[in-house]
């Protein structure tokens, strides 16, 4: 019983996905209805009188799609290009001598359990957003017909769809689309466990909730979609949807991976705080930090002693800039990456220089030996946000239109520096806006900031990236020296008599170039103070089990059970297996109390048999 999830993309971790069809038919809708209606006429006390069991995947899902995928189950390929090899961050392992490699990547709960537990009695930073994301819900709560709404959204939201209820403590899927060969990223081959799928990550995510806070999250009902796009825009939810001859009242409730200004839906934390970033986040021992919590604990490490002064003074991007499915999708992409030929055919190379925006692939926490982190939506969100921030990075931003749960508290001008979105503008406003930060480093901060002088220990395979940004990092070199000034420092396009060292002025506002009064560093720091502070684990957990218990208080129904399947962690585990057995148990190395997690279910399953009789 294996799941299909959302086809690769790229760009940062956000994918594109493909159109999906219902996978009830018409005989099953009629049957399911049937079953629910029986149900609501019984007299009894159980919330799981009326579920009807559903077969589990067995062994044979594990072999079934070998032929296709050349009948691997086991090894882990690696993806071609600059930083890649069993030992590129080896020279990290000094930073890690209190860490047992065997166990790094092993047991990723246990880096953050004791923590939930201590603050468990703290309510969500981010108490705020909830009541923000549920108050179109505030004066008529949740009812069963905008339930049945939202689950009916498949063919005006793209993407898997499913709806899960919480039940007596245990949790229950149905998965409303079409399951396909396995979850993505299946193709690819076994190893991939990093960005397996939306799906299962986020049953996963609930599990662990519940498994965190026994007894404490209500009942509720609700549905998720996971596609790149959001879902419910707010110009169409008074309208309704209709179902036979009911009509939901509002709005539609749907939990989705982020939310935007134009949309009502309610973001839920993604796949990426269990899973990896396609195996781009390596520990030290080279394999993948499976988990947010694993991730962060690599990516402060590996730059805690990095000055911004010592990164190579550019700004950095890779990812998907041709969405063959939808081609206007990556469009501020493209012309991002574009602005390097277009300063180029102007005689402005120099300016050209400060955009490293294209290349080989490169391993995204390598990213932070750079001092700028372009980050660029597609219309979506990309998941890779928080690594970037939590690198010591400077983020530079065209202005964000999406969020994921903790993205409305990131400020421009304090956490990262924004720039226009407009393509006809964003390539100017860009190199203004490095080309004075770095002049702004090159004086003040070389006044205020420690540097070595040179860049930091970092890998081999990058050495051609450096010598493209024209920096000497020999031993007897230093990243201040060896260089024409305005390379990368301050002059633009040869024509500026602007000297490397000169320091920036400041607007009659207070404010310089990049919308701030604060200096570079600092918004560099404050953006990685957050992330490290507020985006832990811990935060993630306490967001959604006040999410969970501030929707569940808005149902104007007691949520009754449907056909769907209980979910135990092994449930869980025999479908990460399939079709690569390898990546199960990738996962319960990761996730050890996912076996014989029983979840409730042996209690809801035995209600059901006496039930039945």
């Amino acid at each position: 019983m294996g799941w299909h999830g959302a086809n690769g993309g790229g760009g940062g971790g956000a994918h594109a996905h493909r159109p999906r069809s219902r996978l009830p038919s018409p005989a099953t809708l009629l049957g399911t209805a049937f079953l629910l209606f029986m149900g609501s006429q019984l007299l009894t006390t159980s919330p799981f009188g009326d579920l009807v069991e559903v077969p589990r995947t067995g062994p044979a899902a594990l072999t079934r799609y070998a032929p296709a995928l050349g009948g691997s189950t086991g090894g882990r390929p690696r993806r071609p290009g600059i930083g890649d090899g069993p030992d590129i961050h080896s020279y990290l392992q000094p930073a890690f001598t209190d860490i047992d490699p065997a166990t790094f990547v092993a047991n990723i709960s246990s880096w953050y359990d004791a923590a939930v537990r201590q603050e468990a009695a703290q309510p969500s930073f981010y108490a705020h957003r909830i009541e923000q994301d549920l108050a179109p819900w505030a004066k008529t709560g949740i009812t069963k017909g905008m339930v049945d709404g939202a689950a009916s959204l498949y063919d005006d939201c793209e993407g898997d769809l499913l709806r899960f209820q919480i039940l007596n403590g245990s949790l229950w899927v149905q998965h409303i689309t079409e399951r396909r060969a396995g979850w993505f990223p299946a193709e690819f081959g076994p190893g991939n466990v990093a960005a397996k799928g939306r799906v299962p990550y986020t049953i996963l995510a609930l599990l662990e909730t519940l498994r965190l806070f026994p007894g404490q999250i209500p009942d509720v009902d609700a549905v998720f979609h996971f596609a790149d796009f959001c879902c419910v825009a707010r110009n169409r939810t008074t309208l309704g949807v209709s179902l036979g001859n009911a009509k939901a009242p509002g709005p539609l409730p749907i939990l989705g991976m982020q939310g935007s200004a134009a949309h009502l839906d309610i973001a839920f934390p993604d796949f990426s705080y269990w899973g990896t970033e396609h195996g781009y986040l390596e520990d030290p021992w080279g394999r993948p930090a499976h988990g947010w919590a694993a991730q962060a604990e690599v990516l402060r490490r590996q730059y805690a002693n990095v000055s911004l002064l010592d990164r190579i003074p550019q700004a950095v991007w890779r990812g998907r800039t041709q969405d063959s499915t939808y081609p206007e999708r990556d469009a501020l992409r493209r012309k991002v990456v574009g602005c390097v030929q277009d300063l180029k055919k102007a005689g402005r190379h120099e300016d050209a220089a400060l955009l490293a925006v294209s290349g080989p692939h490169l391993n995204m926490q390598d990213s932070g030996y750079y001092r700028y982190n372009l980050y660029i939506e597609s219309q979506a969100y990309a998941s890779n946000l928080k690594q970037k921030l939590a690198t010591g990075s400077l983020v530079v931003a065209p202005r964000l239109q999406y969020h994921e749960f903790f993205g409305r508290d990131l400020v421009p001008g304090e956490h990262y520096v924004a720039v226009s979105t407009d393509e006809g503008e964003v390539c100017e406003e860009l190199v203004t806006v490095l080309r004075d930060m770095n002049a702004m480093l090159d004086s003040r901060g070389r006044r205020e900031l420690s540097s070595t002088g040179h860049l930091p220990q970092m890998p081999a395979g990058m050495a051609p990236l450096v010598a493209a940004a024209g920096i000497d990092n020999s031993s007897s070199g230093s990243i201040f020296a060896g260089r024409k000034p305005a390379g990368l420092f301050g002059r633009k396009g040869g024509s500026s008599s602007r000297a490397a060292a000169e320091e920036p002025v400041a607007g009659p506002d207070g404010s310089y170039s990049w919308a701030s009064g604060r200096m570079p560093w600092q918004i560099a720091a404050a953006g990685q103070r957050f992330v490290l502070e507020h985006v832990r684990m811990p935060d993630v957990f306490l967001y959604m089990r006040d999410l969970l218990r501030a929707y569940a208080a808005l149902q104007r129904f007691r949520p009754a059970p449907f056909k769907s399947a209980c979910y135990t962690g092994d449930l869980l585990l025999e479908q990460f297996a399939a079709p690569h057995a390898w990546d199960g148990q990738a996962v319960a190395a990761a996730y050890p109390w996912l076996r014989g997690y029983d979840a409730g279910c042996t209690e809801a399953l035995a209600a059901l048999q006496q039930r039945n009789g």
